[in-house]
């Protein structure tokens, strides 16, 4: 049977970044197969090529983009250097990280049919195929509705619905799920999970879903370094836990429990699945209760308190507002945050999460209600006045990008509060050095991939040493070591007595390191609490469509069997373990006799 896809021994180089400069190497001998109705990941670190290889699959590498291409791509039959991209387009779709750079329609219906009448699909199946693509991605009632004026993740979710309608035989999808919700995620999954089995189509992601591919997809392959370092099913590859942990990329949270546990504990614990963790612990929590009585696990800790609390630095009162098309964002909402919070704003896509943040910082005005931020309020002041005091990293870097080089991005800010050319150069430099920025300085920011203009939007904001920082999803899309590197910056900011407003779905991300959790649904707050309250409540969490992190689902599971429900982390899981654990004695030895001497009990 011959594979949908065949790559041979590709070598791609982009043209130079500068004019006088060399060309830039991204993939070194990629060689790979992917069977008809297969669904593989794509794992790497952010710059590892992901992105390039997946153009690569329907022409777009090297036809749109240049460069220096040797080696063979083969999809469906087709060699993507003889076959221009639109021959290709008609077997092979394609969704892009970036939604916002394959949106063309003034409707949401309109977007999702505009492929298959450029195929010639008779109207009647047109109509067939946007209803069914649209129930798909959770955007039935959007049929009328601008894709202009939805948010992040609704639009990524049209974007995929418009791939959908194409019926292609091959899918390439480049971080599809980056900024959806997790109801959006597992909507997106389970459809492709599906075209899999019932329709063989060939699904091909890049992504950085670790939980999800370990559960849906066939294999998994890792590029490192220009080629595929690993490849093989997800319960083989994540066993490599050492290895992709020192290339950046990480491992779904259960595995790295395991690794953790085995670690800490010199026993053998090896997870591939919530069930297959479930029975190894019970097993052994019911021995070791036999062997020695003892109480529950410890409770884990709890975030130190905020000396800051009984202040107040951003004040909502009563709320509200309605976008120019009629659609009511925020009803009502009542907050109070105070100096040094780290609170993250949750909820389903369309909740109303960016729509409250971009009041903080007045690039919103209240249709109703008022908002304070250092007793400013934001109706009368000006959003350059507030923007000294709140810094905001949009969820789509390049909303916010706009200088020439990567120095000049990071500089403006500092450069705009008029600061001494001295001090303004050192934060300049420091915020290079910290997202690792330095190489690429002198560099247009478009050259670079979408993760790391993230990093540069975040570097800039930082660079201006705001008292609240604001970020929107600011981890979709990253690989595991970015995303530790950008949250140890954040907490670094958080711990000088800073705020920071973390607007995310990522729940992992909420557990180890929010101190506060607000919840919206339907423009109205549902929840206002800490992240351990919250996990406590699965009434607010099915409401807002939000699931539990692995590691907190496992341990509220082992509860019945000593475990303190509510863990928040490995780390957290892997003490409380260890605790309940009996602790070892070493024999002692008995005393060898000289020879000839006679034991004290025979003495004469």
């Amino acid at each position: 049977m011959t594979a949908d896809i065949i790559v041979h021994n590709l070598h791609y180089s982009y043209p130079p970044l500068t004019p006088d400069g060399d060309p830039a190497p991204v993939l070194k001998g990629v060689s790979l197969e992917v069977q008809q109705g297969e669904f593989v990941a794509l794992l790497g670190r952010v710059g590892a090529g992901k992105t390039t290889l997946c153009m690569a699959l329907n022409g777009l590498v090297p036809h749109s983009t240049g460069g220096i291409f040797r080696g063979e791509v083969t999809v469906l039959g087709l060699d993507t250097k003889q076959h221009p991209v639109a021959d290709m387009a008609r077997s092979v779709g394609m969704v892009f990280q970036d939604p916002e750079s394959q949106l063309v329609q003034m409707r949401v219906e309109d977007e999702v049919a505009f492929g298959p009448e450029n195929l010639g699909v008779p109207t009647a199946e047109i109509e067939k195929r946007v209803t069914w693509a649209l129930k798909a991605v959770g955007l039935a009632d959007y049929r009328d509705r601008s894709p202009l004026l939805l948010s992040g993740g609704e639009k990524q979710r049209v974007a995929i619905a418009a791939m959908l309608a194409m019926h292609s035989r091959v899918l390439v999808l480049d971080e599809p799920t980056a900024n959806l919700d997790p109801v959006g995620k597992a909507a997106v999954f389970n459809v492709l999970s599906g075209l899999c089995r019932e329709h063989r189509i060939t699904v091909f992601m890049a992504t950085q879903e670790l939980e999800r591919i370990a559960r849906f997809a066939d294999r998994v392959l890792v590029l490192h370094k220009g080629q595929i370092a690993l490849d093989g099913p997800p319960a083989e590859v994540f066993q490599h836990v050492t290895e992709l942990q020192a290339w950046g990329v990480g491992v779904p949270q259960l595995v790295e429990l395991g690794h953790v546990l085995t670690q800490r504990t010199r026993r053998s614990y090896h997870f591939t699945s919530m069930s297959d963790a479930y029975k190894q612990l019970r097993r052994q929590a019911r021995k070791v209760r036999m062997r020695k009585s003892q109480g529950p696990f410890p409770p884990p800790p709890n975030h130190s308190a905020n000396p800051l609390a009984a202040l107040s630095q951003i004040v909502v009162e009563n709320l509200s507002y309605t976008y120019a098309d009629g659609t009511t964002a925020l009803q009502e909402v009542n907050l109070i945050l105070p100096p040094g919070e780290f609170v993250a704003i949750l909820g389903p896509n369309g909740s109303g999460k960016t729509t409250l943040a971009k009041h903080f910082d007045g690039l919103l005005k209240p249709t109703k209600g008022r908002v304070l931020v250092e007793r400013r309020d934001t109706r009368t002041a000006r959003v350059a006045e507030l923007a000294r005091l709140v810094g905001y990293v949009f969820q789509n870097p390049d909303h916010q990008i706009f200088a020439p080089t990567v120095r000049e991005e990071i500089a403006f800010g500092p450069r705009m509060q008029e600061l001494p050319a001295s001090i303004a150069g050192q934060r300049v430099d420091d915020a290079l050095a910290r997202f690792g920025l330095t190489p690429y300085a002198d560099l247009p920011p478009a050259l670079l991939g979408f993760g790391q203009r993230r990093q540069i939007a975040l570097a800039a904001v930082i660079a201006t040493q705001p008292k609240v920082l604001i970020l929107d999803e600011p981890t979709g899309g990253l690989d595991g070591r970015s995303r530790q590197e950008l949250l140890d910056v954040v907490a670094g900011f958080n711990a000088l007595g800073r705020t920071v407003i973390l607007i995310t779905h990522d729940m992992r991300l909420v557990a180890e390191y929010a101190h506060r959790a607000v919840v919206l649904l339907n423009g109205r707050i549902l929840f206002d609490g800490s992240p351990r309250a919250l996990f406590h409540q699965p009434e607010f969490l099915d409401q807002a469509g939000l699931a539990l992190p692995p590691i907190t689902r496992l341990a509220d599971r082992l509860a019945p069997e000593g475990m303190a429900p509510g863990v928040l982390s490995s780390a957290e899981f892997a003490a409380a373990w260890q605790a309940r654990l009996p602790v070892k004695h070493k024999r002692k030895k008995k005393a060898r006799r000289a020879p000839g001497k006679e034991s004290p009990d025979h003495a004469g």
